[in-house]
């Protein structure tokens, strides 16, 4: 390879490089930032639901109740304000399993509890099952930005 081949393929490589970098900086607009915190806040609402109802081995006193409905209720909040290019940010699968699955089941279960309806809740724990499999096999490839 000529020394002009070797400068000419370094600066191509520096420019990958760069551009690469930009991109990576300039992916997540403030906006997104923001929006992506839905996802995040949806997220942890649920899992405090889960370690909730796990501590007290399913024996649920009404206040226990009032708890759960008002942590899937924050979570269905927070869940349907993430915008779906947001979620494609996040990673390119998510939008699909978001509303086939974690939505649905998030709305059930807060369903489930307010009319203590044990089919709803059982369909909500199988779409919740679908949610937390797929969560398993890509959590280590969502991209979440920091808070803005």
């Amino acid at each position: 390879m000529t020394v002009r081949r070797k400068l000419i393929f370094a600066g191509v490589a520096a420019l990958v490089v760069a551009v690469g970098g930009w991109l990576y900086l300039t992916r997540w607009t403030p906006e997104d930032a923001e929006n992506a915190q839905h996802f995040q806040q949806a997220l942890l609402e649920v899992r405090s639901a889960i370690v909730y109802a796990n501590d007290r081995g399913g024996m649920l006193e009404p206040s226990d109740a009032r708890f759960l409905i008002g942590s899937y209720e924050r979570a269905a909040e927070h869940a349907a304000q993430v915008r779906a290019d947001v979620l494609v940010k996040i990673h390119p699968d998510l939008e699909e399993i978001w509303t086939e699955a974690f939505l649905p089941s998030t709305n059930f279960f807060r369903r489930a509890m307010i009319d203590q309806d044990r089919d709803l809740a059982r369909r909500a724990g199988l779409l919740q099952d679908d949610w937390v499999r797929w969560l398993q096999l890509n959590g280590h490839q969502l991209d979440v930005p920091d808070a803005p």
